[in-house]
């Protein structure tokens, strides 16, 4: 099934759009490796920075309600002095 003039033209424009704006993507077609292309691959790294993140801050909390709780408790504890 041949292509019309104008729709070859217009596949011929989106494959050199391709190659410039993700020459990662067209060079693993080239090769036969399968690779996302680039929308994908930034969406995964978006993710890994934003569970990074979460994972940040969770730590930071549990380091704070830590501390909270041992100010707290060496606050309230009381010693017996023992005086001859």
């Amino acid at each position: 099934m041949s292509l019309r003039p104008e729709e070859q033209e217009l596949l011929e424009g989106l494959a050199a759009y391709t190659r410039v704006s993700d020459p990662a993507f067209v060079a693993g077609l080239a090769n036969g490796v399968a690779l996302p292309p680039v929308e994908y691959r930034r969406l995964h790294r978006a993710r890994l920075a934003s569970a990074l993140a979460a994972a940040g801050s969770a730590l930071a909390g549990l380091v704070l309600a830590v501390g909270w709780l041992a100010g707290a408790l060496a606050e309230t504890s009381t010693a017996v002095a023992v005086r001859w």
